[in-house]
């Protein structure tokens, strides 16, 4: 915690530069910046490349809200360039927050209600993310099954509901983030997982986020 304390304002300050992609060496900094929309401080890991003439490349970061006093951290969101995709890159930088939310005495670990990214929801469940009310996955119309296929990395939603699909399919997430809808599975397309958007996900399974996030962290080590 004394690293949160002492980061100053809008500047990045290193923090890990342990991790290789290809070879090129990368290295994760943390930015502390306040917003004045909410009067609030947000926290920043940012993940640079370093490339073969020694300049930095940002590729991707993460961003959420760190509470000192009640020890929470609440998780905002996560943006990968698009020519960085598809590379783990989004789940090196949550596995770096929880480990980092972890060690500093963070232990409860949440999402805001603004959550509009499925996939994004999607990977935050796999390291023990829920929301409090799972019957809501049986009761409720706004539902999105998550699913892939195993013959390329688009992400595929199937809609519970027809509205909803449509406001969604037309808006700027889907466009950037390379979502496509589908009516119903076929041979090549397994079910991953469901989602609810604009409900907040907590970490209820702490021994399942500190196990992934050490895998996944050991896999980008050099």
């Amino acid at each position: 915690m004394n690293l949160v304390n002492q980061l100053p304002y809008n500047k990045d300050i290193l923090y890990n530069d342990l991790f290789e992609q290809n070879g090129w060496k990368q290295r994760i900094y943390f930015q502390k910046a306040h917003m004045k929309a909410n009067n609030r401080d947000q926290y920043f890991l940012k993940l640079f490349v370093t490339d073969d003439k020694g300049g930095q490349m940002c590729q991707a970061y993460i961003y959420f809200y760190l509470n000192s006093d009640s020890r929470t951290s609440d998780f905002i969101g996560v943006y990968v360039k698009p020519a960085y995709r598809n590379l783990g890159l989004a789940s090196l930088l949550v596995s770096t927050w929880i480990q980092f939310c972890l060690n500093n005495g963070y232990h409860f670990l949440g999402t805001n209600k603004a959550q509009r990214k499925p996939f994004l929801i999607y990977l935050l469940k796999t390291y023990g993310f829920e929301i409090l009310d799972t019957i809501l996955y049986q009761t409720t119309s706004n539902v999105i099954h998550i699913c892939k296929n195993k013959n390329d990395d688009t992400k595929y939603l199937l809609f519970k509901n027809p509205k909803q699909k449509e406001s969604f399919m037309k808006g700027n997430i889907a466009k950037e983030d390379n979502y496509q809808s589908i009516e119903k599975l076929d041979i090549n397309m397994s079910y991953l997982d469901s989602v609810i958007l604009s409900k907040e996900y907590n970490l209820f399974d702490e021994h399942k986020a500190n196990q992934k996030s050490i895998l996944v962290l050991n896999r980008h080590h050099k």
